[in-house]
């Protein structure tokens, strides 16, 4: 097994705009050779860019404000001191010079000449299965028998995944909650069945640190593989109810345009991928319930090629400058309407009975655990800081709202609507 200290060498399979992330923090914690692999070299030679042009960004106070101007959690930060602290930049607050972090990024098309001299391998393809497995199998061929093997997979089991690699120990999950790691804090380490504990700890090393603008990372190791992990398991469930409320508002007239213009966005989903939402929310209608099916908005996206951002088309077309919109004025009738039907505290039912649903799985032991998964993963607060006062009210909401949406997995589980939770504080 390789030592932490012994990690030198770190390898990307994907340079899109995940692993183009990933390598980035890789980058700056400060390993000595950072490979992003991808059979496409004009993808390669974009996240080149892509990867520079955010290490650059960290030169200065000055290029941090202009930079991250878009971003509202970064954007009042104060970059001076995050440039001093290892914990938010890296090595760039030990004054290794930015071309000296640049010059150890190497990009490779062959996957066998990329990964014969690493220790630390990720994978960040698409969602999808059989591209993982194939990855993995290549992987046990290829890298050196003492690497650790990762997959960044937001949904799909590690022990599928490693299933054909030869040497399944190896492999873990390391989810990044977020398209863009250097800003997120929250990331997921999955054990495959046959993970070992030295890869697991190599791997929860590894994760925390790298570096994060929001502050120390909040790394969570499951007691057990799940579809979805938490953070995703909670926000795709939730979308189940944004999905019913956008075709209530579209079947009464409410075009997509009018609900774009009051807010409610598709923006994220582009970012992410249109064909890795699709590919994930298949996923989950296969292990978890038919109602995590991809939505026929998203199916005609997916079909037509259209997978976002990276393609320059998703559910909006996109420049250099971002998605191109062309919205209507907001009209009262929209505001109406969606203020008549939205309940967010079906939101938060939603996610409270499928946290206790992950706690019932034996996945996590501590609701505790829970809330401050979503705290640092999305910056809001867990379900049980409030459900644990109101789960019967909201169990009520949920049985009501699942007799309504014809969605019968949102009804509560024993878990949630006997308040059994509260014994897992």
């Amino acid at each position: 097994m390789v030592e932490l200290d012994k990690i030198k060498n770190f390898a990307v399979i994907g340079g899109g705009i995940m692993g183009s992330g990933i390598a980035q923090v890789a980058l700056l914690t400060g390993y000595e050779k950072v490979t992003v692999i991808d059979l496409n070299s004009e993808i390669l030679e974009k996240s080149r860019i892509l990867i520079q042009q955010r290490i650059e960004a960290l030169e200065s106070e000055e290029k941090c404000k202009e930079f991250f101007a878009y971003h509202d959690l970064l954007k009042n930060l104060d970059f001076k001191n995050k440039l001093g602290s290892f914990e938010s930049v890296g090595i760039v607050a030990n004054k290794v010079d930015i071309k000296t972090i640049l010059s150890r990024l190497c990009t490779e098309t062959d996957i066998s000449k990329g990964v014969r001299d690493t220790d630390f391998v990720i994978e960040a393809v698409s969602e999808k299965m059989e591209l993982k497995q194939k990855i993995f199998e290549q992987l046990g061929e290829y890298s050196p028998p003492q690497a650790v093997l990762a997959s960044n997979t937001s949904s799909m089991s590690i022990t599928d995944i490693a299933q054909d690699s030869k040497r399944p120990e190896k492999v873990i999950g390391m989810h990044f909650h977020t398209y863009f790691p250097i800003t997120g804090m929250l990331i997921e380490i999955t054990p495959g069945e046959k993970s070992s504990a030295e890869s697991l700890d190599i791997g929860r090393e590894v994760a925390q640190r790298f570096p994060s603008l929001m502050g120390e990372r909040f790394t969570v190791q499951l007691e057990k593989e799940t579809p979805g992990l938490i953070a995703n398991r909670l926000a795709i469930t939730g979308t189940l109810y944004f999905n019913w409320l956008m075709n209530q508002a579209i079947e009464n007239g409410i075009s997509r345009e009018k609900l774009d213009a009051a807010d409610f966005s598709s923006e994220v989903a582009d970012v992410i991928g249109i064909d890795t939402i699709y590919y994930c929310s298949k996923y989950l209608e296969k292990k978890i319930s038919p109602d995590f099916a991809p939505s026929e908005r998203l199916t005609d996206l997916f079909n037509e090629g259209k997978f976002g951002r990276k393609v320059g088309e998703g559910f909006y077309k996109w420049n250099e400058d971002g998605p191109i919109k062309n919205l209507p004025p907001v009209e009262k009738s929209t505001t109406d309407f969606i203020t008549k039907l939205l309940d967010l505290e079906i939101i938060s039912a939603i996610q409270l009975n499928e946290a206790c649903r992950l706690l019932d799985e034996g996945v996590v032991k501590s609701y505790e655990l829970i809330n401050k998964v979503l705290l640092k993963g999305t910056f809001m607060p867990g379900p049980f800081v409030i459900g644990k006062t109101k789960y019967k009210e909201w169990a009520e909401k949920l049985y009501d709202f699942a007799e309504k949406s014809g969605k019968s997995y949102l009804k509560p589980c024993d878990m949630m609507e006997s308040g059994r939770f509260l014994d897992f504080k």
